[in-house]
């Protein structure tokens, strides 16, 4: 709990119960990974997908890196509950694939289930990206009231994109239909 108020308001998330920071990775089938500007965690994630910018950056991308002369969009996997195909689709028509919903008394159908399968098979990468952004020691001891959170911020983009791979041209060649990229929060505890 920090003394500074606003501080503790924006940092303060209540799904986690504690202060942290929330910064966006993502990565593509290829092993494409990139990372996301921090922001406080009292931030949705609905709200840090539609307002971060990642989908005006993937929009960018998709139209001044044409293939065979046409816009390939993006294709986004993201967890159940997050409310942004609108926001993706008004952005240059990216479209959002998430696992399918049951009501708690009924059951998957047998199509239901193997799609739901394929998304968890394809989203356990992103967990593994997630876990590469948050192993520098500076992120693993979190932030400090201390310090300059511009410069931490700073520290984990550094950190989390030097790891990258960039084969992005090489995927929208290999897969002519769209260029997935799977969007997940990592959380940095204070």
């Amino acid at each position: 709990k920090y003394e500074d108020g606003s501080l503790q308001r924006t940092t303060w998330s209540s799904y986690y119960g504690t202060n942290c920071f929330k910064g966006g990775v993502g990565n593509q089938f290829c092993g494409w990974l990139v990372a996301w500007d921090l922001w406080g965690g009292a931030v949705s994630d609905d709200h840090y997908s539609k307002d971060s910018g990642i989908l005006q950056e993937q929009d960018k991308y998709a139209t001044t890196n044409l293939v065979d002369g046409g816009i390939i969009a993006f294709t986004n996997m993201q967890d159940r509950g997050f409310r942004t195909s609108y926001a993706a689709w008004n952005v240059g028509k990216q479209t959002v694939i998430q696992p399918p919903f049951a009501r708690s008394d009924k059951r998957f159908t047998g199509r239901q289930t193997v799609y739901s399968g394929l998304i968890a098979h394809d989203r356990s990468g992103n967990e593994r990206g997630v876990n590469v952004s948050k192993r520098s020691g500076l992120i693993k001891r979190g932030f400090q009231e201390w310090m300059s959170a511009k410069r931490f911020n700073i520290a984990w983009l550094t950190w989390s994109c030097s790891k990258q791979t960039l084969c992005t041209n090489q995927c929208y060649k290999y897969n002519k239909q769209s260029v997935s990229l799977e969007f997940k929060y990592a959380y940095i505890h204070i």
